[in-house]
């Protein structure tokens, strides 16, 4: 066992018997003298009174002056015999020069030295005067020098030399000068302690140097302990060195060496942040199987694998050290054990029998792949592991790449053949019964698998079994409804929607089989129309409105045939309200205003009922709110802006009535200061002072919000969104000053999130919105200057956003956007070739963001938008033939689109004339002109038809001089008919 006897230690079997044990108190007899005094004591003294002794004694007498030499005045302080006569001779140990300690351990002592004949310096391993006694742990001694000698890979430790000396058993390695992840993630933990030049690590691995003088440079940038374990960045460093460890392992495992003690000691990083593996003290070399026998436990017990842990040494196998690596990886994403435990026996047992901890449950930065793969490594069983370390680090580069990995998430019925297996006695028990409760993985919802006929007679006959299995039932539906909340929260999350529509599929699919097996039981009817209203809840997530309609179309008819038979049952009624309230929005979704209307009205009256009946009631009046809240919306989406405000007063008039009875609830304040913000935006165009009133009260109450609760940053995050708002409603009433005053404070917010925290994503997306309408109102202003580097800041944090999620495709229509803004302030700053080379940025983030939905209409308008500018710029600069491929290009975007295609026809007649008018002043490629504008003036001419059968009145386009080729064509009678004549009115 290492110094310090920790209960998860190297452990090895019994090594000596008691003769031997006679010999180790009398040698340790002999170094306690040795040390007090200096001098060795009298060997033939120690035979004589120890005759059956005597040979064994004279033999290790020499190898312990040996030792008792090299070691005087290499460890601390603290740890320093008297000054003796052996204090100033030189320390030194065949060819190598002893420089200092730097690492001790059950199964060696390691030191600094200075290889003589080479010049080198070297990590000398030294058996320790322990093992000495123990022909097993010198074998083991012996197969570790064997096992890395053989190994010649850019990530394993490589041995120089072996040899014996006076006794003493040793070999030579190279030098690495950094620290091991052990030490690294003390660091990370925040305990470690400081490293100092004259103090040695009592835990230090093999071959590890940690001088404080070389502390800030001994780490790379790529792993280093000042980056917070919770982002990105640090988990994609942890993969990579874990990467280097399993193609490590994978070369010794070519080579027919199982490590069986790979952890995070034994995992070294040099200063250039390069992983080294070493130890191989407890190697097993597959074509000698002699030093281990059945039942010895070998290992660092935190590591060990299940079969490692039960002494089955048959098992141990390269998927063994699969197991190692996942747990090393492991403890680096989450900075514990995947096992902790208050002692040795009950490590073993979860090892054995109890599932880690999800990872993420512990770092939510841990990305679900990198999740995934760590969990399969640390399966239990081991056809469940990788088969090879080179297997793990495929995964690992695949997920470092951004490609599917091979690691998949088990399936609710894997889990539940787990936990059978783990369980057996209680299985065989329960097996008349026919009743499976699965578990849950992050990406499929629970699922209670469903029994035949016979298991509910089963369960009939035992009502404690029945109680039981409907207290499961009832905890399996928290876990899916909660699985509801996860994915609304997975919806802010980019990189994410793939697992979100995964998760609300699965989830869905639940519900679906649910009513499937509830219809026809009374019992269940109330749980039935629940699961219908919240499968169309999901449904409509997922984008299946139609599906969502039906849903909630069952499940309201199930409450109204439940409230017919208990009309004073207020829960049923408020659950009815709840399901009307999400028709509305369905309804409202899918242009059916009228009937959401009436769906809001009906959520409605039921909420008033109840909150009449119960004057004061904060929740029948809350959900009130928030009904009036969804309405107001919808109404002021439909121009009805008097009904929306009413409907928004009502709301805030209800919140600010909750807050009478509950002053101090910041989450109330919170939703009244999102109500006011709501009722800005229904305001806007008709009273911007109305609009600027409601958004500043909205700013009053997050002020005071932010104030009294500095550790919210929802609450922050909210304020700088209202200040964004507030910049708009200025600029929309062209006070640009005070605009780009609100602009700067909620960047200043926005800026203090991202350094607080700089993963979630939304926080540095909204920055880079003020930025980008901070830059708008510059240019307004005319500070040119001020506007580009604003619009510069902005595009940097979306391209970088585009780059990291580069299949969220709202990044990339959002990069293209503010590449399209810079572009615009470019070409007014005469910067014309910088500004067509921006707008074709644009244009492919844009393209990106279309082609992947053109069904979503903001897409299609800002991708047309930047074809149009970008027309425009090229026409500027006196390209008008590339102006009009991009004018043909922005035409598809709108085959039925009238007021666009006469728009496009005007453009390509611009190109076509400017190309008339190059011709005319280069004689000799004159026809050549002359083509190639008639041919843009053909295109021209079929646009303008085009447009006009898609209603476009193009009478108005007839004095556009860009059209006067067309001025004595017949077309204009064709595309113009006569009007009827209007009669005046009497």
């Amino acid at each position: 066992m290492t110094a310090g006897g920790n209960e998860d230690e190297t452990v090895v079997s019994p090594a000596v018997d008691e003769r031997g044990e006679r010999l180790a108190l009398v040698l340790d007899e002999y170094m306690s003298e040795l040390e007090s005094t200096g001098l060795p004591p009298d060997v033939e003294r120690l035979a004589v009174e120890h005759p059956d002794l005597a040979e064994e004694l004279r033999s290790y007498a020499d190898s312990l002056q040996v030792l008792h030499q090299m070691t005087t005045g290499l460890r601390p302080e603290s740890a320093q015999p008297q000054a003796s006569a052996a204090t100033g001779r030189a320390k030194r140990l065949g060819d190598y020069e002893i420089i200092r300690e730097v690492g001790r351990g059950g199964m060696g002592v390691v030191y600094e030295a200075r290889q003589l004949s080479l010049n080198r310096l070297v990590a000398l391993k030294v058996l320790p005067f322990a093992a000495m006694l123990d022909e097993r742990q010198i074998a083991r001694f012996r197969t570790e020098a064997q096992a890395a000698a053989q190994l010649h890979h850019p990530n394993i430790v490589p041995v120089h030399a072996v040899g014996q000396e006076r006794g003493v058993h040793y070999f030579a390695m190279q030098f690495i000068a950094g620290q091991s992840l052990e030490h690294a993630i003390d660091e990370l933990r925040g305990y470690a302690m400081p490293a100092d030049p004259t103090i040695s690590y009592s835990r230090a691995s093999a071959a590890v140097k940690v001088a404080e003088r070389e502390r800030d440079t001994a780490i790379d940038s790529a792993f280093s302990t000042r980056v917070s374990t919770h982002s990105r960045t640090y988990c994609h460093s942890v993969a990579r060195l874990m990467l280097q460890a399993a193609d490590a392992v994978d070369h010794a495992h070519q080579l027919g060496v199982i490590h069986r003690d790979v952890k995070p000691s034994n995992l070294l990083l040099d200063r250039s942040g390069k992983l080294w593996i070493t130890d191989f003290g407890l190697a097993r070399i597959q074509s000698d199987s002699g030093v281990t026998i059945s039942g010895d436990i070998v290992g660092t017990i935190r590591y060990m694998s299940p079969e490692q842990a039960a002494g089955n040494s048959a098992l141990v196998d390269a998927r063994t050290d699969v197991y190692a690596l996942g747990a090393t990886l492991y403890e680096l994403l989450t900075l514990r054990p995947a096992h902790v435990g208050s002692g040795r026996q009950e490590i073993l047992r979860q090892i054995e029998a109890v599932e880690p901890a999800s990872p993420r449950s512990l770092n939510p930065s841990v990305p679900f792949d990198l999740e995934t793969i760590t969990l399969r490594a640390l399966a239990k069983a081991r056809d469940e592991r990788y088969p090879t370390a080179r297997a793990l680090a495929e995964d690992l580069r695949r997920f470092l790449n951004g490609e599917p990995t091979e690691a998949r998430r088990p399936t609710p019925i894997d889990r539940a053949a787990k936990w059978a297996l783990r369980h057996r006695k209680i299985v065989a028990l329960a097996a008349t019964f026919l009743v499976v409760l699965t578990c849950v993985s992050a990406t499929s919802a629970l699922m209670i698998a469903q029994g035949e006929r016979r298991t509910k007679d089963a369960l009939a006959a035992s009502e404690a079994n029945r109680l039981r299995a409907e207290e499961h039932y009832q905890q399996a539906r928290q876990v899916v409804d909660r699985f509801g909340g996860i994915a609304n929260e997975l919806s802010r999350l980019p990189g994410a929607e793939p697992l979100r529509r995964t998760l609300l599929n699965d989830t869905l699919e639940y519900y679906r089989q649910f009513v499937a097996r509830a219809a026809g039981d009374e019992q269940l009817a109330a749980e039935m129309a629940g699961a219908y209203h919240k499968a169309a809840v999901i449904a409509e997530a997922i984008g299946d409105r139609q599906d969502a309609l039906e849903f909630c179309d069952r499940s309201l008819q199930l409450f109204a045939e439940l409230t017919a038979k208990s009309p004073d049952d207020e829960t049923l009624q408020a659950r009815q309200a709840n399901a009307y309230n999400s028709l509305g929005l369905l309804l409202g979704a899918t242009g059916k205003s009228q009937k959401a209307l009436e769906a809001y009205a009906r959520a409605i009256q039921l909420q008033q009922t109840i909150a009449d009946r119960r004057p004061g009631a904060a929740q029948p009046e809350q959900s009130l709110a928030e009904t009036y809240s969804n309405l107001g919306l919808l109404q002021g989406q439909l121009g009805d802006k008097n009904a929306a405000r009413k409907s928004l007063a009502a709301a805030i008039r209800l919140f600010k009535q909750l807050l009478e009875e509950e002053p101090d609830d910041v989450d109330l304040r919170h939703t009244l200061a999102i109500g006011y913000n709501n009722l800005s935006f229904v305001e806007r165009g008709d009273d911007w002072n109305d609009s600027e009133t409601s958004c500043r009260s909205a700013i009053a109450l997050l002020d005071e919000l932010v104030a009294e609760n500095s550790s919210r940053l929802a609450f922050r995050s909210d304020l700088a969104l209202c200040q964004n708002n507030l910049g708009s409603i200025l600029g929309h009433r062209e006070d640009w000053e005070a605009a780009c005053e609100s602009y700067r404070k909620a960047i200043e917010l926005q800026r203090q999130l991202t350094r607080q925290a700089g993963a979630v994503v939304l926080y540095r997306r909204d920055l880079a919105v003020s930025l980008n309408n901070l830059a708008q109102a510059q240019q307004a202003l005319g500070n040119l200057d001020a506007a580009i580097k604003s619009f510069a800041d902005a595009e940097e944090i979306a391209l970088q956003l585009a780059d990291d999620y580069p299949h969220e495709i709202t990044f990339h229509s959002f990069a293209g956007v503010v590449l399209n803004n810079r572009a615009s302030a470019l070409e007014t700053s005469g910067k014309a070739a910088e500004a067509i080379a921006v707008y074709e940025a644009a244009i492919e983030h844009q393209r990106c963001a279309f082609d992947e939905a053109p069904q979503v209409i903001e897409y299609r308008e800002f991708l047309s938008k930047h074809y149009f500018n970008y027309g425009r710029a090229l026409r500027a600069a006196g390209r008008p033939a590339d102006a009009a491929q991009v004018a043909l290009q922005r035409r598809q975007l709108w085959p039925a689109d009238g007021e666009h295609l006469g728009k496009v026809a005007v453009e390509l007649a611009e190109a076509a004339g400017q190309i008339r008018a190059e011709g005319a002043l280069s004689p000799e490629n004159n026809g050549k002109h002359s083509l190639l504008a008639a041919e843009f003036e053909a295109a021209a001419a079929e646009t303008l038809r085009e447009a006009a059968s898609q209603g476009c009145d193009v009478a108005a386009l007839r004095t556009v001089s860009a059209l006067g080729f067309l001025q004595d064509d017949p077309i204009w009678g064709k595309l113009n008919p006569p009007r009827p004549p209007v009669e005046s009115s009497p």
